[in-house]
Parts: C-alpha cells; structure tokens; sequence
C-alpha cells in the first residue's frame, strides 16, 4: 500500500463526482472535497508545517477535520485528535506530552484558548468547512516515526492518558479487513458517522474507510440531539449504523415514542462496549434488524474481533478474531491456557500498536515479545469466537468512552466539603453504565449534589460527572486503607 492519504487521492481523482460526505444537509462531491484538502495542505505549508511534525486537532467531525487530517500526512506529518469533550487542563498536557507543532480549533471551543496561552505552542481557530484562517508559524519538532499517521491518547489502567502512535500500514490493513469481513457491507453503501473521530472506532471505521473505498458518509458533529441523527439518517439515505450501545439505546427510545426511521438499514454495529442482549431485542423490533457486536482497542487499530454476518453470530459474543490479529489468552502468570479458559487476552499482528508514545515504563509493562496485553478477562470457544468477561480493572463505560474512577475521585476530593469519596460503574440494562460517586463531606461542611455537579462541570469532560452522588458516613476500606469499590457496586 501506499500513504493513506494517497490511497484517498487516488479515489478521488477516480471517481470525483461521487457521493463522498453528507454534511449540513449537503452533499460533498470527491472533488469538492479534495479542493478543501488542497487549501487546507497549501495553509498549512505556508506556516511552516512538514515531515514528522505533529498537528493537534480539537474538532468535531466535519469535512475541515478531515482536510486536516490529510493535509498533514500530505506533508509527511501526522495527527492528534482530542475529544471536543475534553476538559482544557487534559488537552493542554497532552499537547506537551506529544510536542504538538499546532494545534487547529474548532470555533465551537473557543473556551480553551485562555489555557493555551501558558503553553508554548501556536494555535488557530478552523470553521466546520474550510481552513484555519489565520496566520501561524509553527514550532520545529524533533523527528518521530516516520510512518506514523495518528497519535491517539487512551487512558490507561490507572486512568493516566497514554498516547499510541498508529502507523498508516496498522490503519489501512484494519479498515481493509473490515471491509472484506463484515459481509453486509459493500461498495456504494452510506455509513452513520456520528462518533466522535477523535476516537479510534469513529475516525478509522466510520471516517477513513468511507473516504478509502466507493462507499459514503453521514458525518454528524455529534449524536445529539437524537431527532437530527435519524432525520440525517433519513435525507443521506445512510443504510449502514456504526456506534456503542448508548447510541443504539437513543435511537430505540426514540422510535419507540413515534419517531420514523426508514428500514432501508441493512446492517448495524457496535462497539465500544458490551452490548446488552434486551438491547438487540429492541433493535430487532423497531428496526428489524440486530447487532453485529464487535470489540476492539485503540492499540489494535482498532478492531480485534467483529461477528462476520447475521446467519453466522453469536450473541453475547464478539465474532472471532479478524485474520490479521493473533490471540492468546493467558492466566496471571503469561501461561496460555486452552480453548474455553477464561484468562488475559494477548493480542499481535499488523495493526497492533508496538509502544506507547515516549513511555517506555507503560512500553515495557503492556508489550512484550510483539504481543500486546490488553487487560481484559475473555474466553474463546471452539469456534474461535471471543466473549468478554470482565475488565481486568475499575474501568467504567459510558458511552463507549472509558472513566476511571481515580481521576473522577481526584476532582471531587479537591472540593472542600469533600472528606472521600469512591467512584463506582452502575450497570444499566441497556445504555451501559453511570458514574456513580459515594461521598463523605466533612461533618460541618455537608455540601449539595448541585455544589458537587458545579464543582466538577469545570474540571472534567460532560461523561465523566457522576450522574449519582450518595452521601455516606463511611467507605468500606481494605487494610491498606482503599475503598472497596466492589462492595460499593454490589451494595
């Protein structure tokens, strides 16, 4: 293969009159769309921006974001997208962190500028359909590898933000593959993207795979409000649904309660995390069709597994393996165990990550040997298909994104009423699951759940606010002296 940026030119030198994104209402042709790629890499060549530099990107989904995207590999860079949800203090560390060269704004997040004033690193603002407009000179960066193409940042079992670099030959030979596994999709159809492409499901299997093959996009800012999506859904006549569980659950809710929705989608999948199974009931009767669950990691690319097709899955279950990944599942020890165990699974191929981006003490504790520990407790039956058990740690999904209750639990001990506090995961049977916060205030001190919402609306992105506070005496405690949080989630 080539660049991935070439591999998109090329389509759209070759077909530049199809269908590529529905966006605003309005269609983008192929060629409209690498006019604005052009502008956008002549911009950013102007400023100074070439090979191995690094371009940060807090944007929604739109054609701009995308432009970016490519405008950088053009130049022989590569990117780092940060959720719009973010909070400024993140993306702002995270920026030093990966020695971002600039770092483009939506004009929806103006707010993070005052933050960006403390750092050395040069910003603009971009509209949702053109480039940036201003005038920047960007920063030198020391070279990085050469054949990487996005930086994403993951939090990792502890909750610290670890930034995995993904090469373009990981990227495309998992796009790729998807493409030829999942039997339902083929050329010409039009794909849902309303998940965020800051994060690696949307960006590679919502976002790249369209614009790599004769396929288009519904490209939605957000899936917020639901009536827009399904009226989106509607006018591009998107006929394949790509989200998480939450996602499937708002749009259930919402045909349960009058709302139309064509039954020209052929095919939905999820991932993210787990899908419950009275949540494929309901999909099957409002919209005629179940879930085609799959599981994957930023590390991986990032689908490692994915049922193939309707006659063939199995529910509760993840598919097997895509062929390009290798698994294993191994006891505590890094023995692998046979068929049907439950224990680690361990993941290698193509598009598996080989480090993090400048940790090499989370480098040598996840990689070893080529094999990749992803921290989940699986079994895989017979017929190779992988079911997920449990996570290894206290991570708490929420709409696909993962919350880790130590960061949470770090904002709300900083508010002065605040005495402990443990944050668990309340499961939901069919949108996953809520924060959910035990507190102990300080005896004369008692503050309201309001204070404590307030409090960390200015610290923390929209998902990870506990959406339930209780307010106890006490935490159950280890000898150590660490709460409990299994006994917090069973009680």
């Amino acid at each position: 293969m080539d660049r991935l940026d070439k591999e998109i030119e090329l389509i759209c030198r070759r077909f530049p009159w199809d269908k590529a994104i529905w966006f605003n209402g309005v269609w983008w042709s192929r060629r409209a769309f690498w006019e604005l790629v052009e502008a956008t890499t002549e911009k950013l060549h102007d400023s100074g921006f070439g090979p191995k530099m690094h371009l940060a990107l807090v944007m929604p989904n739109t054609p701009s974001f995308w432009a970016h995207t490519l405008a950088a590999w053009r130049l022989g860079g590569a990117i780092v997208p940060y959720n719009m949800r973010e909070s400024a203090s993140l993306i702002t560390n995270a920026l030093e962190h990966v020695k971002a060269s600039l770092v483009v704004i939506s004009d929806k997040r103006t707010d993070i500028m005052p933050a960006l004033e403390h750092i050395a690193i040069p910003w603009a603002v971009a509209p949702s359909d053109s480039p940036y407009k201003t005038s920047v000179d960007v920063l030198a960066l020391r070279p990085g590898e050469e054949d990487t193409a996005v930086i994403f940042y993951t939090s990792g079992t502890g909750g610290k933000p670890k930034a995995v670099p993904l090469s373009h030959q990981s990227l495309y030979a998992n796009t790729m593959t998807c493409m030829e596994q999942v039997e339902p999709i083929e050329e010409g159809d039009t794909l849902l993207n309303a998940l965020p492409d800051s994060h690696v499901l949307g960006f590679s299997i919502c976002g790249l795979l369209p614009l790599l093959l004769n396929l288009s996009q519904c490209m939605l800012p957000s899936f917020m409000p639901v009536k827009n999506v399904l009226e989106s859904i509607r006018n591009s006549e998107t006929n394949v649904l790509v989200g998480v569980p939450m996602m499937y659950q708002f749009i259930v809710s919402a045909v349960s309660q009058g709302a139309s929705l064509p039954r020209r989608i052929k095919v939905a999948i999820s991932g993210g995390d787990k899908f419950p199974v009275d949540l494929d009931e309901a999909l099957e009767r409002y919209l005629g069709i179940g879930v085609l669950e799959g599981y994957g990691l930023t590390e991986a690319s990032p689908v490692v597994a994915v049922n193939r097709s309707y006659p063939t899955r199995k529910l509760g279950t993840v598919g097997p393996a895509l062929p390009i990944v290798e698994t294993k599942v191994c006891d505590p020890d890094g023995n692998e165990l046979p068929p049907g165990h439950e224990g680690v699974l361990w993941i290698r191929g193509i598009s598996v990550a080989r480090s993090y981006f400048s940790d090499e003490l989370l480098t040598n504790l996840s990689f070893k040997d080529g094999w990749f520990n992803t921290g989940d407790i699986v079994s895989i039956d017979s017929d190779g298909y992988i079911k997920l058990h449990s996570r290894e740690s206290d991570v708490i999904m929420v709409g696909g994104f993962k919350v880790f209750p130590e960061e949470v639990e770090e904002v709300l001990l900083r508010h002065p009423s605040v005495k402990e506090a443990a944050v668990v995961g309340i499961n939901q049977s069919m949108s996953g699951q809520l924060v959910k916060a035990f507190i102990v205030p300080y005896i004369d001190k008692l503050p309201s759940k309001r204070d404590i919402w307030s409090h960390c609306r200015k610290m923390l992105a929209s998902y990870k606010i506990p959406k339930v506070i209780e307010f106890v005496n006490d935490l159950p405690k280890t000898a150590l002296g660490k709460a409990k949080r299994s006994v917090l989630r069973e009680g």
